[in-house]
């Protein structure tokens, strides 16, 4: 009788059992475990993880934050470097610019770009230009550096790079090559500083 009275039990709380969902379950296996506090319980280890997982977040944000800032201040030092090297790159051992006045012709033959330390000037129809960041071609060993220290409308008319027409004589210049002197002209005078004129010279255009 005793014994069919605890199998009977068995099998109504297992029936009881089966018949709840599974929420249901899990709540009744809590209260079992926990007592009636096991929701408190439950909660107070949720708010524990979201805290140390903040925690744990910016820690790793503060580490990360000091290397990237560590690494953009040398990056940062670099470019300030780079960039001074440019600046010094791009004006470094150039003469200063030719102060603006007249000169004579024996005064302007010095500045034919043999002496790295002055400008290299350049004369057309009578007109002085500082030629100087255009060194590669108008300084010693360019192309044009015959055109340099002197008044070379002639040649400039002509395109030539001979001896007898680098004068400033354009008495007899077809209509053409006096287009492409002004051609070289308007050139020289967007490009490259204006000094002065040529005092005594022989240029006998207009």
């Amino acid at each position: 009788s005793s014994s069919s009275s605890s199998s009977s039990s068995y099998h109504q709380a297992l029936a009881k059992m089966m018949s709840l969902s599974l929420s249901d379950r899990v709540s009744e296996w809590l209260d079992s475990a926990f007592g009636d506090n096991y929701r408190g319980v439950m909660i107070a280890m949720l708010v524990g993880y979201v805290v140390a997982a903040l925690v744990v977040y910016r820690g790793w944000g503060i580490s990360h934050g000091a290397a990237g800032a560590k690494k953009g201040g040398r990056a940062r030092g670099g470019a300030k470097v780079t960039a001074a090297a440019e600046e010094e790159e791009d004006t470094g051992g150039f003469p200063a610019p030719m102060p603006k006045g007249d000169l004579t012709v024996a005064e302007l033959n010095k500045f034919d770009g043999s002496d790295a330390s002055l400008p290299v000037l350049v004369a057309a129809k009578g007109r002085i230009y500082d030629m100087t960041l255009g060194r590669d071609f108008y300084g010693q060993g360019g192309p044009y550096n015959s055109f340099a220290g002197i008044d070379c409308s002639r040649a400039l008319a002509k395109v030539s790079l001979e001896e007898k027409n680098l004068n400033a004589d354009v008495s007899d210049l077809y209509a053409s090559e006096r287009d492409v002197l002004n051609d070289w002209v308007a050139k020289f005078e967007s490009k490259y500083p204006f000094v002065g004129n040529v005092v005594d010279g022989t240029y006998n255009g207009k």
